[in-house]
């Protein structure tokens, strides 16, 4: 094990082989390195998770079941993304764009402004996605 910077610690855990490739491909295109881009996206995920779960409000974090075909519309917008705007995997703490959202919903549902709103709506009561600023999404 390497000498650990000060105030660092080591972590192993066992991951889904596809998650940690989704992962690196996305660290890999988001910073063009390796160094520490995984280590800082790692610490962020888990920091937004921590956030998300330790508020009064742990019990409306947790994910209820969205209806099927609000599921089969997320799915939609989900492939969208990844195609159009090159988001690599949807693991909890994904952040989204929100114009890249409305994009993707517009394409997969119509752009009228109503359908838009409906949808981030629908996503939002499933606890598919929350707002954690004006303009970006987070996947939960």
């Amino acid at each position: 094990m390497p000498k650990l910077p000060k105030g660092k610690a080591y972590l192993c855990v066992l991951i889904d082989e596809k998650v940690v490739r989704d992962l690196r491909k996305l660290v890999k295109m988001k910073y063009n390195t390796m160094h520490g881009g995984l280590s800082w996206e790692v610490e962020q995920a888990l920091r937004n998770w921590l956030a998300a779960h330790t508020q009064s409000t742990h019990v409306s974090a947790m994910r209820v079941n969205p209806q099927p075909k609000t599921l089969l519309v997320w799915e939609q917008v989900k492939a969208y993304l990844r195609r159009r705007f090159g988001y690599a995997g949807f693991m909890t703490g994904v952040q989204i764009v929100s114009d890249h959202l409305i994009q993707a919903i517009a394409a997969v549902r119509g752009d009228d402004e109503r359908t838009i709103k409906k949808w981030i709506k629908k996503f939002q009561e499933g606890k598919l996605i929350k707002q954690i600023s004006f303009k970006v999404y987070e996947v939960i």
